[in-house]
C-alpha cells in the first residue's frame, strides 16, 4: 500500500501537482472518514496513519471485490499544499429553506396551483458535465483506487426508482416513513428549474434525515450506507446525507455526469467530510449537511478537495504548480 501511495504521489508531482510528502500524510491528524464536523476530535494527539481513503484497503492488494470497512481509525490528509481561485462566477442563491418549510407536504404546493396530483413527467434540463476544476483544485482521473468499489456498488443500487413511479424495492425501503416524505420533495423538484429542484431536495434531506455516525449505526468507523438503509434507518453520516441527495436529483431528471459525491478535509478541525457537488448553468453548487443552504463552489472555502467521484470514475485532487507559485 505504500508504494501505491507513493507512486500516485510521485505521478500528481510529474504532472504538475503540488501534493505534501508522505512524511507529512503519515504525520496528519487522524479522523474518521465517517465523522462529520459536528463530532469534535482531539488535535492535541497526532496519530500515524494514511489517509482514509488509502487505509481503507490491505496492505498487500487491493482486492478484486467490495472492500471491507476498517477496523480502526483512518486518518485523512490533504493533498495539497494549497488552493487557488476558481475561474466560474459566482452564483446568488436565496437562503436556505427553514426546515419546518421543507418539511411541508408537496401537496399544498400543488394545490395553490390548482391541482392535487403530481405530475409525473420530468423538466427538461441540460446536460452539464462537471468541470475538472472544483473548490479551487485540480483533478486527476485514476483508476483502480481504493473507495472506487464501494462508490461503484453505491451506484449498482440505481436508487433513483425509489422516488419514480411504484416502487420496486423490499417494503421496509419503499414503505418507509422517510421515502414518504422525500418523494414528495422528488415531485415537486421535477417540474422546478434546477436551482429551485437543488434547493428543495438539499433542504429536505437536510432536514428529515437524521445525523448518526457508522460507527453508531453500523458499528463500524466507515460504512458505505445504500439509500434502501438510509430510507430504513432514517439516519446517516455526512455521505449518506450526499448520497441519498444525489439519488433524489437523478429522480428529479439531473444527469450523473454533473453529480460529484466529493471527500474533502476540514483544516480547522482536522476532520474528513462529505458534501455533493452539481454542475449547473450557474456554477457548480455545493450541497453540505452542515453548512445552510446551497452555495457556489466558489464561496466554499473551508474545505480542501481530497477525492471525488463521477458517474464510475474517481478523481484525486491537487493544485498545479502555475497556481502554487502565482
Amino acid at each position: 500500500m505504500m508504494a501505491w501511495v507513493e507512486r500516485h504521489l510521485k505521478n500528481l508531482i510529474k504532472g504538475g501537482f503540488a501534493a505534501l510528502s508522505i512524511a507529512a500524510i503519515m504525520a496528519s491528524n487522524a479522523a474518521l472518514a465517517s465523522t462529520a464536523a459536528e463530532q469534535r476530535v482531539d488535535l492535541t494527539s497526532p496519530k500515524l496513519s494514511l489517509p482514509f481513503f488509502a487505509a481503507a484497503f490491505p496492505v498487500d492488494g487491493m482486492p478484486p471485490g467490495l472492500p471491507v470497512p476498517p477496523s480502526g481509525d483512518a486518518g485523512a490528509a490533504g493533498l495539497s499544499a494549497g488552493f487557488g481561485v476558481s475561474s466560474l462566477l459566482s452564483v446568488s442563491l436565496p437562503l436556505a429553506e427553514t426546515a419546518t418549510e421543507a418539511s411541508s407536504s408537496a401537496a399544498t404546493y400543488w394545490k395553490r396551483l390548482g391541482t392535487t396530483s403530481f405530475p409525473s413527467g420530468k423538466r427538461d434540463r441540460s446536460k452539464l458535465a462537471v468541470p475538472r476544476d472544483v473548490l479551487g483544485s485540480v483533478t486527476l482521473l485514476i483508476a483502480n483506487a481504493p473507495l472506487t468499489q464501494r462508490w461503484r456498488a453505491v451506484l449498482q443500487e440505481r436508487a433513483d426508482s425509489y422516488f419514480e413511479g411504484e416502487c420496486q424495492a423490499e417494503w421496509a425501503t419503499c414503505g418507509s416513513r422517510l421515502r414518504q416524505q422525500l418523494i414528495e420533495t422528488v415531485a415537486v423538484a421535477r417540474q422546478q428549474d434546477d436551482q429551485a429542484a437543488i434547493r428543495s431536495i438539499n433542504a429536505a434531506v437536510n432536514a428529515r434525515l437524521k445525523y448518526r455516525s457508522d460507527l453508531d449505526n453500523y458499528g463500524v468507523p466507515d460504512y458505505w450506507a445504500t439509500a434502501g438503509e438510509l430510507l430504513q434507518r432514517g439516519a446517516g453520516d455526512c455521505k449518506g446525507y450526499a448520497i441519498l441527495k444525489m439519488w433524489m436529483l437523478r429522480a428529479a431528471g439531473f444527469d450523473r455526469s454533473q453529480l460529484r459525491l466529493q471527500l474533502v478535509k476540514i483544516p480547522a478541525t482536522g476532520q474528513d467530510h462529505a458534501i455533493l457537488v452539481v454542475n449547473t448553468a450557474a456554477g457548480q453548487i455545493v450541497l453540505d449537511n452542515i453548512a445552510p443552504g446551497a452555495r457556489n463552489d466558489t464561496d466554499v472555502k473551508e474545505y480542501k478537495p481530497l477525492l471525488s467521484f463521477i458517474a464510475g470514475e474517481t478523481y484525486i485532487h491537487g493544485m498545479s504548480r502555475k497556481a502554487s507559485s502565482s
